[in-house]
């Protein structure tokens, strides 16, 4: 890195490449939007986050959420916490909440136990501190932006280009920000290594073929955010998720879900995308069919007891109409 401000500091005269790898609100990007025509959208979410901790048992010093080694989820519609465990067997905690909600609750002890107990009242026997760390840790805004294009090219010699927060800042719930960002590295080193280090093919090739993949995890981090805080409480949206492990067990390479496909390998986000959508189709007629059946089922059931059952026993239920 450079300072071009302060004097004696290390400079670079055209370089041949410069690589924006400084984060959501890069100074790369905008010196480079003051230098050529670019679209650029920062959008702050209507909702903030606020981290708190479960300590390790002090009996036991054990993770006092079970199992231990998952990701624990409250979904309430509008809102959700998670837990995520870490090495010292404590848990980090993190309410998503509107801001507006969380600002109103964070000062008084009186609103927070309130919140709690109304909220996520099974977990303060696991943070007895809860109030205090609600109240002095800080709710942080959650911001995600796109950039078009990704780069261009000074002087007619050197090459910038964007790479991680700086070119797809996104919310974190799809765990993919850092991973997204390495990925970016990697795909840019291949496609370097392609062109025989030939910048003009290779920046304009890799900025093609990631800014779609980088825009889409973008936009799957945001979706995610609904169906964490809110399907994930849902029996249809859990009846489908079983369905749809039980497709992967059958088929392992033909159908992949979505996670998987994001977060178990380089299939390119936008690309999981599109066969997400397709999968969903077939996944929607799976579960119709399966709710369907069962449907049939309860009234062919009911329809056999009509039959079958005396009269004096139909009569004395309390769902039979009476005149």
């Amino acid at each position: 890195s450079y300072n071009d401000c302060s004097p004696g500091t290390f400079q670079l005269s055209q370089p041949d490449l410069v690589i924006g790898c400084d984060g959501a609100y890069s100074a790369v990007r905008e010196a480079m939007m003051r230098l050529q025509t670019t679209n650029f959208e920062r959008r702050y979410i209507s909702h903030s986050y606020k981290e708190l901790t479960i300590r390790a048992d002090p009996k036991s010093n054990d993770y006092q959420l079970k199992p231990p080694h998952a990701l624990h989820i409250w979904p309430r519609g509008e809102f959700m916490m998670i837990a995520l465990p870490n090495l010292d067997r404590s848990f980090t905690c993190t309410v998503f909440a509107p801001t507006k909600e969380l600002e109103a609750t964070s000062t008084d002890d009186a609103a927070i136990e309130e919140y709690f107990a109304q909220n996520f009242a099974e977990v303060t026997q696991y943070m007895p501190d809860y109030v205090e760390q609600f109240k002095s840790n800080p709710s942080c805004r959650l911001v995600m932006s796109k950039v078009d294009p990704w780069h261009t090219k000074v002087n007619g010699k050197t090459h910038v280009v964007l790479l991680g927060d700086a070119a797809h800042p996104m919310v974190p719930f799809y765990g993919q920000g850092m991973n997204a960002g390495m990925e970016d590295a990697l795909e840019l080193s291949e496609t370097l290594d392609r062109h025989g280090l030939d910048l003009d093919a290779a920046i304009a090739a890799f900025v093609e073929s990631r800014m779609p993949r980088g825009n889409a995890i973008a936009d799957l981090s945001l979706r995610n955010y609904v169906e964490m805080r809110s399907h994930t409480a849902s029996r249809l949206f859990l009846l489908r998720k079983k369905i749809e492990g039980y497709i992967n067990w059958l088929f392992p390479s033909a159908w992949v879900p979505i996670y998987k496909m994001v977060s178990f390998t380089r299939i390119p986000y936008d690309e999981a995308v599109r066969r997400e959508a397709r999968q969903d189709l077939i996944l929607r007629a799976a579960t119709t069919g399966v709710l369907s059946l069962g449907a049939l089922a309860l009234a062919a059931g009911g329809y056999f007891v009509a039959q079958h059952r005396p009269l004096g026993l139909l009569a004395s239920h309390p769902w039979t109409r009476r005149s």
